[in-house]
């Protein structure tokens, strides 16, 4: 398990159609999540130049039917 911060809105976009809880944000506003490592490298991969994990997730979240 590896955990990346990622912004309040890309962690709504995960949660979408779930009924767990929002995570308390830290000091700097982003909000710490444990994934797999298999969907961090996954992110990693889809990640343009620049792009921050956040940013891969609500691309990732408008793509989505």
């Amino acid at each position: 398990m590896i955990a990346i911060a990622i912004t309040p809105e890309a962690y709504e976009a995960i949660l979408r159609g779930t009924a767990e809880a929002p995570s308390p944000q830290g000091q700097d506003g982003l909000i710490r999540v444990w994934l797999d490592c298999k969907f961090v490298d996954r992110l990693g991969h889809t990640r343009g130049p620049g792009e921050t994990y956040s940013e891969v997730i609500l691309r990732l979240d408008k793509a989505r039917p």
